[in-house]
């Protein structure tokens, strides 16, 4: 297993960042807004190590493509889909295939939010538990 670098992790931030945001496939990260979270040893180290962090983000799995815009300071990166979802958001997907729907990335995250928000999934939650409870997880 590949250790963690300290280039990776800050690429994770940015991607994660972009993919928390996006509605869509993509996202554009300003450098300059991302910094902000940072206090001045980091933005140094981010700014002195810019290209290793630009490898990172290349060579996550989740980034399809990536353009980093040197005059802008900006990160455009294109995600893929399945990165992308919860595995509520894909359990939908696949039903709505099933259906002969195909939906966009913010439908599905709206009709989780609302299956997840709903009554019928709090009760099913706490039957689920309550059943459990019962055997305390041993097979009888």
């Amino acid at each position: 297993m590949e250790k963690l670098s300290l280039n990776k992790l800050i690429a994770n931030d940015i991607i994660n960042y972009g993919m928390d945001k996006t509605m869509s496939f993509n996202y554009m990260v300003s450098l300059s807004d991302f910094l902000d979270d940072y206090d001045d040893e980091a933005r140094d180290y981010i700014k002195s190590h810019i290209n290793g962090i630009i490898d990172a983000i290349h060579q996550n799995e989740n980034v399809a493509q990536l353009d980093y815009d040197e005059t802008r300071s900006e990160f455009d990166m294109v995600f893929y889909f399945d990165g992308l979802m919860s595995d509520l958001d894909k359990e939908v997907y696949e039903k709505a295939k099933e259906l002969g729907y195909d939906f966009e990335l913010d439908e599905l995250r709206e009709i989780s939010y609302d299956i997840q928000n709903s009554d019928i999934y709090d009760n099913l939650i706490m039957n689920e538990i309550l059943e459990h409870s019962k055997t305390m997880g041993r097979e009888i």
